[in-house]
């Protein structure tokens, strides 16, 4: 959904309409406020049957005028060109260290009036805490929001898609600097794949036509091959320790992302998965002969499941799925294990561990995003 954490609200006859009927919902709904803000501006764009939504004309702000902290602190930092740039506003609702984030912020443009000193505000790192090299169990700047790293899933991942790392290898802001131009300023994008024994493919962007896809248009135009080449990689704890071309880097995993620092500076560089999730070509609505299966039977019934603690959802045991969105079916995925059932609506495929008989942690297969689903 749409951040509703900074908007400018015109006084109209039609954003009058919008916020009672959002303080109706929050008043008699389980819905999160921001989805209710998203959906009463977006229903009428989308077209769905029975909702018309607030009919409100929506704008977008610059969002290098009107920022978050993700965008300052992963982008306009480390970008020469924005150095001089002072932002009309910066939500500071991305990172956990909010009050001192914001505290560096208001000491540079107001306190020092832009002068400050540009360490100061770069010692942050783009994800969690503080730039600093790797070393003692942690590196980087990251400490919390850490997804568990399984080396088989890592490999099994990296056979159906590459991740395709943006600035490899990083480039300080000094480097940056001196690069004479715009193409000389972009980062150098690579696709890798984990392989099994810890080895590593690097690729070019063109020989991998979702990573191609996924490229921005001056990567694609440019080409050429990759600037490391080669590399290991291992995983220890929530760690993996990523080896390319002659640097050392300490990643964690964030659903679709890899977030990584190089060893020798802190320096971070961002992978994104572009493959698929999910194997998807044995699936099928679970048959009758499949319906007396032990996570069959721990999952269908009349009792509802809610997803993410909000929106009911209720498996039937001849494979129809009901959600508050679209009809959608259900059915095992023996591939994965007696735990794994897949559900399917709105042409959208989920993967889903069935933890115990009130837990299911549910996977989107094209992005990778987790949410929980319960029993209540």
């Amino acid at each position: 959904s749409r951040n509703s954490g900074q908007f400018y609200v015109r006084s109209t006859s039609a954003t009058l309409r919008m916020m009672r009927t959002l303080a109706r919902r929050m008043a008699s709904e389980q819905v999160w406020d921001q989805s209710a803000y998203s959906q009463e501006g977006l229903w009428p764009a989308l077209g769905l049957k029975g909702r018309v939504g607030s009919r409100v004309s929506l704008r977008v702000l610059s969002y290098a005028c009107f920022c978050n902290t993700k965008w300052f602190f992963r982008h306009l930092l480390n970008e020469p060109t924005w150095r001089h740039h002072r932002p009309v506003s910066v939500h500071t609702n991305y990172h956990p260290e909010k009050q001192q984030r914001m505290q560096a912020i208001f000491n540079h443009y107001h306190v020092a009036e832009g002068k400050g000193d540009w360490a100061a505000l770069r010692r942050w790192s783009g994800t969690e805490g503080s730039r600093r090299a790797c070393g003692g169990g942690g590196g980087g700047g990251f400490r919390g929001g850490r997804e568990q790293l399984l080396p088989d899933e890592m490999v099994e991942l990296s056979s159906r898609g590459p991740w395709l790392f943006h600035n490899l290898p990083p480039r300080t802001p000094a480097q940056l600097l001196a690069a004479p131009d715009a193409a000389g300023r972009a980062g150098a994008f690579a696709a890798v794949r984990f392989l099994p024994g810890g080895g590593v493919a690097v690729g070019s962007v063109e020989e991998e036509p979702r990573a191609l896809a996924a490229a921005p248009a001056g990567v694609r135009a440019r080409g050429g091959a990759p600037l490391v080449h080669g590399g290991s990689w291992s995983v220890e704890g929530q760690a993996l320790r990523l080896r390319l071309g002659e640097e050392d880097y300490t990643a964690f995993r964030r659903g679709r992302a890899l977030i990584c620092a190089r060893c020798s500076d802190g320096v971070e560089v961002f992978a994104r998965y572009e493959g698929l999730a999910c194997n998807t070509s044995g699936w099928h609505r679970l048959r009758p002969s499949e319906a007396q299966s032990g996570v069959a039977t721990t999952v269908a019934g009349a009792k509802a499941w809610r997803w993410q603690g909000r929106h009911d959802f209720t498996f039937h045991a001849d494979g129809r799925l009901d959600t508050p969105w679209h009809k959608g079916v259900w059915g095992v995925a023996p591939e994965r294990g007696e735990r794994f059932i897949f559900a399917r609506f709105a042409n959208i495929d989920h993967l889903l561990h069935v933890a115990d008989k009130s837990r299911i942690e549910s996977t989107r297969c094209e992005d990778g995003d987790k949410v929980t689903v319960s029993r209540w």
